[in-house]
């Protein structure tokens, strides 16, 4: 077995040793509506076109601040680019987001995301070299107990940071459906298209995920995404231990 592969079986089995959930407790953190005070442990592994390999281990951290406001904050602690000719590892950008969520009728839920996001990769290979201040919207809509919807609309735009890196404006469309399934599991889908303005490239984003809520405090997840078009992945896969306080 590999390192990489041993440290996503250790995660699994701190979450699988808790108690088992009660068959109708809720599966937390799969609507993208939710506000929770959580800590993610996440894995991701980027199998890169034609050839090499990323692997990022990230911490997470989403305080909620109360029914409508939540923070969240996001650093990989630890990345490693490994391609033909190069080996490079250090840490990655820092992530820092305010939501505002608004209930609205028929179980309808509307967000806005404020985000920036802070040149403060270790290696210029790990980070986009540029600052960020990203806006977003989100709407949900809950079909049945089983299955809800959501789209996200975000602007991404780079501000100062490495004078010799290309800026950035990108614009994300984002659509998630959700099936929400017996005794703690889920099964998430994320479609996204990205136009970036200043290179005229676009790509489009596949992932899929299975979620299991193993008590009220702990959760798992494992998923696989691929990149299309202009840019390009073979695959990626995801492993998230999750801790609900």
């Amino acid at each position: 077995m590999t390192l990489s592969k041993l440290k996503i079986s250790m995660a699994f089995a701190v979450a699988a040793c808790v108690a088992p959930l009660t068959h109708a407790q809720e599966v937390r953190g799969v609507n993208p509506a939710d506000i929770d005070s959580r800590f993610d442990v996440i894995y991701k592994r980027v199998n890169l076109s034609p050839t090499g390999k990323t692997d990022i281990w990230t911490l997470k951290y989403d305080y909620k601040l109360n029914n409508q406001w939540g923070l969240n904050f996001e650093l990989p602690v630890t990345s490693k680019l490994s391609v033909p000719g190069l080996s490079v590892s250090g840490n990655g950008d820092f992530f820092a987001r305010a939501r505002y969520i608004i209930p609205g009728a028929n179980g309808m839920t509307y967000g806005l995301a404020f985000e920036t996001v802070l040149d403060a990769a270790s290696k210029n290979e790990l980070g986009t070299g540029k600052h960020q201040l990203n806006v977003g919207a989100l709407v949900v809509k809950p079909w049945s107990r089983g299955f809800l919807t959501a789209a996200t609309l975000k602007q991404v735009t780079s501000v100062g940071g490495d004078s010799q890196r290309a800026k950035f404006s990108n614009t994300e469309l984002r659509f998630i459906p959700v099936f929400i399934l017996q005794d703690g599991w889920a099964v998430t889908g994320d479609l996204r298209q990205t136009w970036e303005h200043r290179s005229s490239q676009s790509w489009q984003r596949l992932e899929l995920s299975l979620n299991k809520q193993f008590n009220v405090h702990w959760a798992g997840g494992i998923g696989i995404s691929k990149d299309f078009d202009d840019k390009k992945d073979r695959s990626t896969l995801s492993v998230a231990a999750k801790y609900f306080f």
